[in-house]
Formats: structure tokens, C-alpha cells, sequence
């Protein structure tokens, strides 16, 4: 029974139909990325102040020049090419985000430490 609605639902599917719906897909995706990563910056560089610490600037950078990219998904015109951006898009932010846990581990847990004390 849920094969033949998956079937009916599959088949009543045109390829612009799909196309479509990717597009909308992608985007938000894309968009949670951008507010995750974008967050993350925030947080750690919040841990790096309370330690004194210079802030992320080239983080910015790097999600700052991802996001022209995010904004062709919805104009593109394949499935592939969708693909190809949002690789394009989605690789440094994942390598932000591994940067950014890698360099500020033991900051988050400072942070926490510091702000954990009574004053």
C-alpha cells in the first residue's frame, strides 16, 4: 500500500515539478547553514573575548563569500548545476565549522570557566 502512494506520488511528479522543489529545498538548507556557521563565529568569538582574545575575521570572510554563491540556487537551471553550488557553498562552511571547533575547543571551555566563577 505505501509503494503504490509512493509510486502515484513519484509519478505525479513532472521534471519541473522537481526542479522546483529542489530549488526551494536548497535554499533554505543553504540558508540554515549560513545562520548556523554565521552563529557559531559569533559564539566563539564571544569565548575569545572574555578571554582576551583576538575574534574570527577570515571566518567572516569565507561565509561572507559564500553567500552570492547560495543566492544562483534558485536560478539555476539543472539539478547539476544546483549540485555544483551548493558544493560550492556547503564545503566551506563544514570546513568552518571543523575550524572553528578545532581552534577554539579549549576557548569554549575557558570561556566557561572564567564566566562559571563567582565574582
Amino acid at each position: 500500500m505505501l509503494d503504490a502512494l509512493l509510486n502515484a506520488m513519484g509519478n505525479a511528479f513532472t521534471p519541473e515539478m522537481y526542479l522546483f522543489w529542489t530549488r526551494i529545498e536548497c535554499s533554505a538548507w543553504t540558508l540554515a547553514d549560513v545562520v548556523i556557521v554565521f552563529y557559531l563565529v559569533r559564539l566563539a568569538n564571544a569565548a575569545r573575548r572574555v578571554l582576551n582574545q583576538d575574534p574570527h575575521v577570515f571566518s567572516y570572510i569565507i561565509l561572507a563569500a559564500t553567500i552570492p554563491l547560495a543566492a544562483f540556487i534558485p536560478l539555476a537551471p539543472t539539478g547539476g548545476v544546483i549540485l555544483l553550488i551548493e558544493l560550492a557553498v556547503t564545503i566551506p562552511h563544514f570546513l568552518l565549522i571543523l575550524y572553528v571547533l578545532a581552534k577554539d575547543a579549549r576557548s569554549f571551555a575557558a570561556a566557561l570557566h572564567v564566566l562559571a566563577q563567582p565574582r
